[in-house]
């Protein structure tokens, strides 16, 4: 398959929600075929409701600065697939991805011929055995795993990890998860392993109970933010934050996250404290401030100079869009004009309430996606917000008409989903560059 042909076979697997089967029988299948290449280099694995991505994006610049060669796993991608799958912060090249999915392709089929596996992979499948081995490949000497959906039957947990991460858990995807933060976080917890040790930022009573009794059933040397490590000192300025980690080696100084939002000093303890554990990758204190530093995750209370000052942020459940509030309410903007679309199986009436009461003037837009809510149904679940909203036919007609209602003082914000930060992010980079040159 050339790379136009492996995008369109993607396409054919459907929507990548609405399809999921979760199980590791297919992918464990796979990875036996292709020799085993999850098995070549040592995995971080990290899961969560929130945050993942940024812990695995701060862990791998840590690594990448102390002259690791790094490979990154996350989803879902902003503008390009290739996105997901990164050596080196470098994303696949879309030849390279073409090669290893025409592989991956032939592989699957022919495990489908002879009845070892029971249906094609998954999307979410079939790029996670793309990662394991282009990371294998291309001879990573550590490689950083964002589990997709869950963590106990998600297809990245076929690994055995060096540690394991649980961000944090709140309520989301409960179609798939469970309707509980117990329940959700009996998946999660799922990804620890016999003797790895993990890492907790679950704050939740009921999250840390569960995680707890998965590190003690299986014997997993665990440490937790709150009880075995903290946050200490913290300040903020500009969005950026700055403090001290205290852990049971002592204290770390002046860590200040490249990242910005309060919430990223939580992030940031979780993936010092994950590589803190692993001797085999000694780490110094000058090179953690680096890498933490210079971190970049774009999408993530990410700002640029465009027609107007635009701000992306992806939050997509409730605890996602009270951390984009705080943040917001931190910046104390004059007014704020709000780009806002979702996929109708969030918790759009709870994401509203948090964020709407924030904008001067709200622009609803579909997504280009199969499981979009429409702005008319949005606009009804949110009836005192009406005479400040505007519905409109497409995600670009709506940030132009932001762009364009907002004074030159005011912010524009693109949230409610991370399809529709990945779809407007180009054009916001555009318009900055156009302004910077």
């Amino acid at each position: 398959m050339n790379h136009r042909e492996t995008l369109d076979y993607l396409a054919g697997k459907g929507n990548e929600v609405q399809m999921m089967h979760l199980g590791l029988h297919r992918t464990l299948a796979m990875m036996q075929l292709l020799g085993d290449p999850h098995e070549k280099y040592p995995v971080i694995h990290i899961a969560g409701t929130n945050g993942k991505g940024s812990v695995a994006a701060m862990a791998e610049s840590v690594l990448r600065h102390a002259g690791r060669r790094t490979g990154l796993y996350t989803s879902p991608h902003l503008v390009r697939v290739e996105e997901r799958i990164r050596v080196d912060r470098e994303p696949i090249a879309a030849a390279a991805f073409a090669r290893l999915s025409t592989r991956i392709r032939r592989a699957e089929e022919d495990l489908e011929a002879r009845k070892v596996i029971d249906r094609p992979l998954t999307t979410f499948e079939f790029l996670t055995c793309a990662a394991f081995l282009h990371f294998a490949l291309r001879k990573v000497e550590v490689a950083v795993m964002e589990v997709g959906l869950g963590g106990l039957l998600d297809a990245t947990n076929v690994v055995r990890p060096i540690v394991s991460v649980v961000t944090g858990v709140a309520l989301d995807h409960q179609n798939y998860l469970g309707r509980t933060v117990g329940r959700i976080a009996r998946e999660k917890a799922g990804i620890i392993k016999e003797g790895v040790p993990a890492i907790s930022g679950c704050l939740d009573p009921a999250a840390r109970r569960v995680v707890r009794a998965r590190a003690e059933a299986v014997g997993a040397p665990l440490l937790e933010l709150g009880r075995d490590f903290a946050i200490r000192g913290l300040e903020g300025r500009g969005g950026r934050f700055r403090f001290d980690l205290e852990t049971p080696e002592g204290r770390i100084p002046a860590l200040a996250p490249g990242l910005h939002g309060e919430h990223q000093a939580h992030n940031a303890a979780l993936a010092v404290m994950a590589l803190r554990t692993q001797r085999a990758f000694p780490l110094g204190i000058g090179v953690i401030r680096k890498g933490l530093g210079r971190t970049r995750w774009e999408g993530r209370l990410d700002e640029y100079r465009a027609v107007r000052r635009t701000l992306l942020d992806g939050a997509h459940n409730p605890e996602a869009a009270a951390l984009l509030r705080k943040a917001l309410s931190e910046r104390r903007e004059r007014e704020i004009h709000m780009v806002f679309g979702a996929v109708r199986d969030k918790n759009i009436r709870e994401v509203g309430r948090i964020l709407f009461p924030a904008a001067t003037r709200l622009h609803l837009t579909p997504l280009v996606n199969t499981r979009s809510a429409d702005p008319a149904d949005i606009a009804a679940m949110h009836p005192r917000h009406r005479p400040r909203m505007e519905a409109h036919a497409d995600m670009h007609r709506a940030l132009a008409a932001a762009w364009a209602s907002c004074p030159p003082g005011g912010l524009v914000v693109v949230t409610g989903s991370l399809y529709l930060v990945g779809e407007l992010l180009p054009a916001v980079q555009a318009s900055a560059r156009r302004r910077a040159g």
